[in-house]
């Protein structure tokens, strides 16, 4: 009995060390932005509002820097959500085409498509610049959003991929064989069968996109500029509370967008549960 309390202490002790390990940069940022001086202390000198209260100010136009902080955030949402969708069309096809072929050679192909995340980004980032260059001509925005869908797409490939090799084969087969055809198939027993690894992969690929810094330091221009750019920006010299507080607004966000993505999973399931 002694010997389990003790085990169990241990296990208890190593759980909140690694939350803490984990989780308190997050905990000393949104501290942090709570302060009342001009400096980041932890603990704060004080508990103020005014830095989000600042951020309201300093949402159409911050000194020296364009574009302002709306434009930028609306930059990243666009080009989050886009690089998305194109992802998760072109990730679920591509991993169900793997999964399903019996060409030979695909398995090798499922590991190039993994390559973006091998690779460092920086490597991914440069060569990139030179594509483009060497193309020419090629807009900001489709520069911003190619180089995105590069690094989100083996996001939903590896989580759908996960989601077909759980699925009973015995479902298509059974469809197949009164009737539908492949594309059918697909649409009405495949599809609705991964739904929860699609979903996975997209909130996987967003949070990519919207959270990447490297790949788009390489391809953005002074009229587009994605939040984590325009933040680097605005720390370059200090971090004041003010970035805290951006940063915690981020965070937020994220969550946010974690929290719809379980609901809808949940309502999804109890959807299917009553049908």
């Amino acid at each position: 009995m002694k010997l389990r309390i003790t085990s169990n202490s241990l296990l208890f002790a190593y759980v909140a060390a690694f939350f803490i390990y984990l989780e308190g940069p997050l905990v000393v940022i949104v501290f942090a932005s709570f302060n009342s001086g001009q400096i980041v202390r932890i603990p704060p000198d004080g508990l103020s509002l005014k830095w989000y209260a600042a951020l309201l100010d300093f949402l159409r136009d911050a000194p020296g820097m364009k574009p302002g902080l709306v434009d930028t955030v609306f930059t990243s949402l666009w080009l989050g959500l886009a690089s998305t969708v194109g992802a998760v069309i072109a990730g679920t096809l591509g991993a169900y085409a793997l999964q399903r072929s019996k060409l030979p050679g695909t398995q090798i192909l499922r590991q190039l498509f993994m390559l973006p995340l091998l690779f460092p980004q920086i490597v991914t980032g440069i060569g990139l610049v030179l594509w483009f260059s060497a193309i020419g001509g090629v807009p900001t925005w489709l520069r911003l959003l190619l180089g995105h869908l590069i690094i989100t797409l083996p996001c939903v490939v590896i989580t759908v991929t996960a989601s077909l090799e759980t699925l009973d084969r015995n479902l298509e087969d059974a469809a197949m064989n009164l009737g539908a055809n492949r594309v059918a198939t697909f649409f009405y027993i495949t599809l609705p069968s991964i739904r929860g690894g699609v979903m996975a992969g997209a909130v996987f690929a967003w949070l990519t996109s919207f959270s990447n810094f490297t790949v788009t330091f390489f391809l953005f221009s002074g009229e587009m500029n994605p939040l984590p750019l325009w933040l680097y920006q605005y720390i370059q010299y200090y971090i004041d509370p003010g970035a805290a507080a951006l940063a915690t607004c981020i965070l937020a966000i994220t969550l946010c967008v974690l929290l719809i993505i379980n609901r809808l999973q949940a309502l999804g399931r109890v959807v299917a549960v009553s049908k």
